[in-house]
């Protein structure tokens, strides 16, 4: 089977030294900062009890600035791979398909030999609708969980368990993947381990939870249900189910990661958000989320405890090497370009501030796709139908006054000056889209421009040798929608390796 990379934009270096034993994240679907007690505190809210959560918060670090993609697959393709997704070109729910040549934590975590092959990941994949997907894509040496973005219902769904599929699978989904999780934990003994749990909770349906999970007894029964009940009972049985899957883990020797993958929906979003800042959304209800970390990497004395600087999603790949003791460096492929910033440092209580500081989301899903880029208390969203707004978060966290429809200070004048200079780094690297084979053998590489002249397509047969060499008679095409393919006419037989370079 031949394999296709896509490599673009800048270097990066990072330093490792701490150790960990056993790392356990946890990720809750379209779970946003509005919709738990440990990151609003606004009086018009409506929260579900949580006390699970509430206990790895007071036991751990606050991140209050920790951002995502606005959507699903993008957030989990940034953790696995490491790459922001203009790199990865997994921008959205419909552009899903994490690409085989990706080198992914997994990966990394094996190749390292730390902690041999004891790697599961249980829950939503959302990755690639192959049912072997998590295994061959993800690498991951175990899987169970369900492969799509939702499921057709809690107590009716798909199950695949590496790569073998069940239908009509009647346990309900969240007390399914803490019973494989906490079976695969206990598996282990005494050897590290790293086991990615990701609910599909509390993403729609929003369907009664089982009652001994909850306590909303005026919500009804039945398939599916908006309201906002429905979805804190469903939040608060996968806080029930949290606080059993916990009795089965030592934090003395166990980090826990809990996050959420973007901002609640819409429908369901609370003050201080509206419907048009939630998931899906550039605003900070679709991309800001929930992060809490505790356990053995959180030095005594940083409990309850909270850290403000910016962190994004991708970050958390260096980060959860660092806590096996690897430099990411030393194991990822050289000619790959990552975006991850370990943030293991703050853990320990040692100064750490995020280099770049700059934190940058594209947000390709919905009707307004756009670039949010933000440093310190500023933040600048370049929409792609033009109209950009800006805003100080730290100021106003619901966004309701675009400073740009007012006179700036001059301290705003620099912050939105130096962002729209920033941005232009973004903005002049190539947005991977797909790879392809066409019916007449050309290799076709769809990336996103605005002004896409003087691209050039190089490939390279063997990575090690960094031995690039644009591609002879390569052909243009233009995509529409600010998109161009670039052609290989006659791509090789065996493996090969492409890249994009800008003007």
């Amino acid at each position: 089977m031949r394999k296709w990379m896509i490599l673009v934009v800048a270097s990066l270096s990072l330093s490792i030294q701490a150790q960990q034993t056993n790392v356990l994240l946890i990720i809750a679907d379209d779970l946003g900062i509005d919709s738990l007690a440990a990151f609003n505190d606004d009086g018009a809210a409506e929260l579900p009890t949580t006390p699970t959560i509430d206990n790895i918060q007071s036991n751990g670090i606050t991140f209050t600035r920790f951002y995502s993609y606005s959507t699903c697959s993008p957030t989990r393709s940034a953790i696995l791979t490491g790459r922001y997704a203009f790199r990865t070109g997994v921008y959205s729910p419909n552009d899903n398909d994490l690409m085989a040549n990706e080198f992914t934590l997994p990966d990394a975590l094996i190749e390292s030999g730390v902690i041999s092959n004891r790697l599961a990941q249980i829950g939503k994949w959302h990755l690639g609708n192959a049912a072997d997907s998590p295994n061959t894509l993800g690498g991951w040496p175990h899987f169970s969980g369900a492969l799509g973005g939702g499921l057709s219902s809690y107590t009716n769904w798909a199950k695949t368990v590496n790569g073998v599929t069940a239908n009509n699978y009647a346990v309900y989904a969240t007390t399914d993947n803490v019973n494989d999780a906490a079976n695969w934990i206990d598996t282990q003994g005494t050897n590290s381990w790293f086991c990615w749990l990701a609910f599909n909770a509390p993403h729609t349906p929003l369907e009664r939870p089982p009652n001994d999970l909850h306590d909303y007894d005026d919500i009804r029964d039945g398939v599916f249900d908006r309201s906002r009940n429905h979805f804190e009972a469903t939040v608060q049985a996968m806080d029930t189910e949290m606080e059993r899957l916990l009795t089965h883990v030592d934090l003395s020797e166990t980090t826990v990661i809990f996050m959420g993958d973007n901002g609640t929906t819409g429908m369901q979003v609370q003050s201080p958000f509206t419907t048009t800042h939630a998931k899906g959304s550039a605003y900070e209800g679709g991309i800001r989320v929930p992060l809490l970390i505790c356990g053995a990497a959180v030095s005594n004395g940083l409990e309850n405890t909270v850290y403000d600087g910016h962190l994004h999603s991708v970050d958390l790949y260096a980060t959860i090497l660092d806590l096996f003791g690897v430099e990411t460096r030393s194991v990822v492929p050289a000619e790959l370009e990552y975006d991850t910033r370990s943030f293991a440092a703050a853990l320990r209580g040692e100064a750490y501030i995020r280099d770049p500081a700059v934190i940058m989301v594209n947000n390709a899903f919905g009707t307004s796709p756009a670039r949010s880029i933000m440093e310190g208390d500023y933040k600048l969203i370049d929409f792609e139908s033009g109209s950009p707004e800006f805003y100080n978060v730290s100021l106003d966290l619901p966004e309701s006054v675009n400073l740009l429809s007012g006179t700036l200070s001059s301290v705003e004048q620099a912050a939105y000056e130096s962002l729209t200079n920033k941005l232009v780094t973004y903005i002049n690297t190539p947005r991977l889209h797909s790879t392809y084979m066409d019916g007449d053998g050309k290799l076709n590489v769809e990336v996103g421009w605005f002004d896409h002249q003087g691209f050039t397509l190089h490939r390279a047969e063997n990575l090690a040798s960094n031995d690039w060499a644009a591609v002879a008679g390569q052909e243009f095409e233009d995509a529409g929608s600010a998109a161009l393919i670039l052609r290989d006419p006659a791509p090789p037989a065996s493996n090969a390796f492409y890249r994009v370079t800008t003007p």
